[in-house]
């Protein structure tokens, strides 16, 4: 029972860590490091998919082909969704130059670099 407890503990605070990320993107101010924050968030959110994935296999102790597409899918799209807004976006430290552009993905899901 106590460690059903600190499971279910372990779930909240990472619910409560993504709420306090929302809560400081609305609070960030439009600078340059705000864009950098951002693209560093979304590599983490993209890990965060993946990792929630493969959390719920485990936790339900058996593989589901579906929440493991459903978690690509979500980890796919935030990549996709950071790549587009930092091609597109122009910093504010870059007085209007070229964009900054993002690395490509490794396989179209998450970023090269990000562990498995």
């Amino acid at each position: 029972m106590a460690g059903q407890k600190c499971e279910t503990a372990s779930a909240r605070e990472a619910v409560e860590a993504l709420r306090e990320l929302a809560t400081q993107a609305r609070t960030a101010s439009g600078s340059a490091d705000r864009f950098v924050w951002s693209a560093d968030a979304l590599d983490e959110l993209a890990r965060v998919a993946d990792v929630l994935g493969r959390a719920v296999e485990d936790v339900a102790g058996d593989e589901s082909s579906a929440v493991r597409a459903h978690a690509d899918q979500l980890a796919t799209a935030i990549v996709a969704h950071r790549n587009s807004l930092l091609r597109h976006g122009v910093t504010p430290a870059s007085g209007g130059q070229e964009p900054q552009t993002a690395p490509s993905p490794r396989d179209g899901r998450i970023p090269a670099g990000l562990p498995r």
